[in-house]
């Protein structure tokens, strides 16, 4: 979220902190108001509350203090609402197609907002509009892209391998990419990649967007497994997207939904809707093959109508029965006293 509001403009800026007063969100240093309390008294300066007449890092300052999740979905909701690209994919239509509903289901999902806002403003971004072209009926272009991504310097992530499908499972991107940064960690038992595989790689972030763009349109469907992660190391921002880890979901039929909500793996939804492992347990992963086994999960939802609820495996549901719930406990016990019942060995969680 910070890198984002570091890039926005400041009239989106003041419209986020006039949401979070509207909904009484607490940061850190507590509500809009009870914020510049103290902001302003450690400048040494009044305080004017009209979020209109504050200095843009005195807004940024006050909304990087929001850290609960679901405060941060509620912002990010109010910026994707100003997108129209994404309103118009969101609407249900009556002449909705298979593909759109998908779609559909992705942007409206909980945890896309936030999962899906990028710093797109920024200059080394691309950020596809909304095109005038018309799409064939019979065929509704899709592209499913996966990267493998390696642990730099700093901190952050850097895509290192892109692979690119089309809706016949052709290869039509496969790309090594130069890191733009020294690398500390090549993962190589996930990439299967290490400093050698990449020592003949001259291509840039730069260069994989050119080569993206020159398949994908404004009304092409871009599709992954948590796609997010991808596009956030690719810099490239998309409308219309399907996200499979969002589209399927376990089915919690007769059983207690888990406090933590976890989403099936690319591994165990090809299990279930395609009838083999995908990923191998010991061997890296293949972004190509991984790209390929996203798009035959779309396709088997459209030309097969397969279901996009899938069973709890055998490890999840006998986790959750060794799970033990305590309820209707006093708020005025302190945590230390409730952390001092269990056994360090367990591991325990106390949510309010």
């Amino acid at each position: 979220m910070e890198d984002v509001l570091a890039t926005a403009e400041g009239v989106v800026l003041v419209k986020l902190v006039k949401v979070a007063q509207k909904l009484g969100l607490k940061g850190e240093n507590g509500t809009w108001k009870e914020f510049l309390d103290f902001y302003d008294k450690q400048l040494g300066s009044s305080s004017l509350s009209d979020p209109s007449k504050r200095r843009k890092d005195d807004l940024v300052a006050f909304l990087t203090t929001l850290k609960k999740k679901e405060d941060l979905q509620l912002l990010a909701k109010s910026l994707k609402l100003d997108n129209d690209v994404f309103e118009k994919f969101k609407k249900k239509s009556l002449d909705e197609t298979a593909e759109q509903r998908l779609v559909r289901m992705t942007l409206t999902h909980d945890e896309y907002p936030l999962d899906y806002l990028f710093p797109s403003n920024a200059e080394d971004w691309v950020r596809t509009g909304l095109g005038k072209k018309k799409m064939e009926p019979t065929k509704i272009e899709m592209i499913a892209i996966d990267c493998e991504m390696v642990l730099c310097e700093d901190g952050s992530e850097a895509v290192v391998r892109v692979a690119a499908v089309d809706r016949d499972l052709k290869v039509i991107l496969d790309e090594f990419v130069k890191p733009n940064q020294p690398v500390v960690d090549y993962r190589t038992f996930i990439t299967g990649l290490t400093a050698q595989d990449l020592e003949k790689a001259t291509l840039s972030v730069v260069d994989i967007q050119e080569k993206l763009l020159m398949f994908i349109s404004e009304d092409t469907i871009l599709v992954g497994q948590s796609l997010n992660h991808d596009l956030k190391v690719l810099k490239v921002d998309h409308a219309r997207v399907i996200d499979t880890s969002l589209v399927f979901k376990y089915n919690y039929d007769g059983t207690r939904r888990p406090l933590r909500l976890k989403r099936p793996s690319l591994n165990y939804l090809c299990k279930c809707i395609l009838g083999y492992e995908v990923q191998k347990e010991g061997v890296p992963h293949n972004c190509v093959h991984d790209a390929e086994a996203a798009m035959k999960l779309v396709l088997a939802i459209l030309d097969n109508g397969a279901e996009t609820s899938v069973p709890l495996s055998k490890e999840m549901l006998e986790a959750e029965k060794s799970k033990l719930y305590l309820h209707r406990i006093p708020c005025n016990v302190p945590y230390e006293e409730l952390n001092g019942v269990v056994s360090r060995d367990i591991p325990h969680e106390v949510k309010v």
